[in-house]
């Protein structure tokens, strides 16, 4: 049986249609969370718009979407061919890592303390690892793993921008051998049964030592300059074997500091901690000190870092006087100033404006966690447009010439401060305008920022 609709029925249907069309869901949303909704667009087409970004196209600086125009379509990617020597391959292998280590150690841990299989591991590493203050206290001396810095897989990570140590003068060795040293031998006895008969075979093996090195000159304290976005040459030069830091630099092992906060990972503390990695706290370092290493700081911190771009000399060094003063209180040690020339040319930055809300955030996380970087990117793993490796831009490490301030003092003077700290921006001043025409610089002139 079918039922037939009346006319008024059809002409119900269509007032009702006719309001459904005219019907608005934002009439039903209040008028303050449309307000919010709206400002909050306004904010954040305001905050776009005022980056600027700053590569090897726009070295002074081009608005955000006039460079988004310029980017290539994904038809136009530049990726990587298919047939790449597998060295260049390697190397990519080690930047990536050396790129993101921390997050894949970070989720290596996590993993492990999900799985029950592994508690009998992490259980007792955590409970070590809550106790351990190895990079506070001076210990990492006795971490400080040659064999692990002298990998060949750090050769690659150099040889990936190439990264060049290049020397002005020869520094004194911190350790020698003694000429007429005596070698020590060790020996050692085994004893194998060959079961079921009564036959044994004894072995002995003879271990033979050079002389262990002593501690006959002075400790160094070593400048590095500019921050750059991560002081890469900083890491590959001092913190690996990669360049052939102790062939040009013999008998001076190096401990690179950093800030405390990232020897709060699990596993990703050990790892510093062997490539001779450590806090850049003022005790640590004066324990560092005697036991005869020298150090390396990245004097400018994370203030330098927002001040990185492309072909940038900009230095934050005026008010940094605590490695002067540090010198002093250990006595018997030399600053050196290290300038690396195209640390700052491997990423390409983004800048906000004083006033920004991403300005003010990246301050906030500088005051309460102690470092920050600027927002960067660069080239991808499988493309050359975009991603967060860093390009692969020549950086070399010029070291210069050592400045000896002599016997300890229990408290330097704010004069003797002073002319330690003017003659070391001198030093570092001779080392840029002495090579930067051979390495690409040779119209800029070194900037103090602050």
């Amino acid at each position: 049986m079918v039922e037939m609709s009346s006319p008024d029925d059809s002409s119900k249907a269509k007032k009702d249609s006719s309001r459904l069309n005219g019907f608005r869901f934002d009439n039903i949303v209040p008028k303050r969370v449309k307000d919010t909704r709206e400002n909050a667009a306004k904010v954040l087409r305001r905050e776009f718009s005022d980056l600027v970004v700053y590569d090897k196209t726009y070295p002074e600086g081009g608005n955000i979407n006039e460079w988004i125009k310029s980017l290539p379509s994904l038809r136009q990617l530049h990726v990587p061919p298919l047939r790449i020597p597998i060295s260049r391959r390697l190397q990519t292998l080690a930047v990536a890592w050396h790129t993101g280590c921390f997050l894949y150690l970070l989720t290596v841990t996590m993993f492990l303390l999900a799985n029950p299989l592994f508690w009998w591991f992490m259980a007792p590493y955590l409970v070590y690892h809550l106790l351990d203050r190895t990079a506070s206290n001076g210990g990492v001396t006795r971490r400080y793993s040659n064999m692990f810095r002298s990998l060949k897989f750090w050769k690659h990570f150099c040889d990936y921008f190439p990264l060049k140590v290049h020397k002005v003068v020869d520094l004194q060795p911190t350790f020698t051998r003694p000429e007429n040293g005596t070698e020590a031998r060790d020996i050692k006895q085994y004893t194998l049964r060959l079961w079921p008969s009564t036959y044994v075979l004894r072995f002995n093996l003879k271990k033979v030592n050079d002389s262990a090195p002593v501690a006959t000159g002075p400790r160094y304290i070593f400048g590095y300059h500019p921050h750059g976005v991560a002081a890469l040459g900083a890491f590959g030069a001092m913190a690996t074997e990669g360049s052939g830091w102790s062939k040009k630099f013999p008998g001076i092992p190096v401990c690179l500091c950093t800030l405390i906060n990232q020897f709060q990972i699990p596993l990703y503390k050990d790892y510093l901690l062997a490539l001779g990695c450590t806090s850049v706290g003022r005790n640590n370092v004066l324990k560092v000190l005697e036991n005869n290493y020298s150090v390396c700081i990245v004097i400018g911190g994370a203030q330098e870092s927002l001040l990185s771009k492309v072909g940038s000399t900009k230095l934050v060094i005026n008010k940094r006087k605590g490695f002067v003063k540090l010198a002093l209180e250990a006595g018997n040690v030399n600053l050196v100033p290290i300038y690396g020339f195209g640390e700052t040319d491997c990423f390409r930055i983004l800048e906000s404006s004083k006033y920004s809300m991403l300005h003010k955030f990246q301050q906030w996380v500088k005051r309460h966690y102690g470092f920050t970087i600027p927002f960067f990117f660069a080239r991808g793993v499988f493309n050359y447009d975009f991603g967060f490796l860093p390009f692969r831009n020549p950086i070399d490490v010029v070291v210069g010439e050592p400045i000896y301030v002599g016997p300890r003092r229990a408290k330097p003077t704010r004069e003797e401060v002073d002319h330690y700290h003017s003659l070391y921006m001198k030093g570092l001043k001779k080392v840029f305008d002495d090579h930067k025409e051979k390495f690409g610089y040779g119209d800029k002139e070194l900037e103090i920022a602050e």
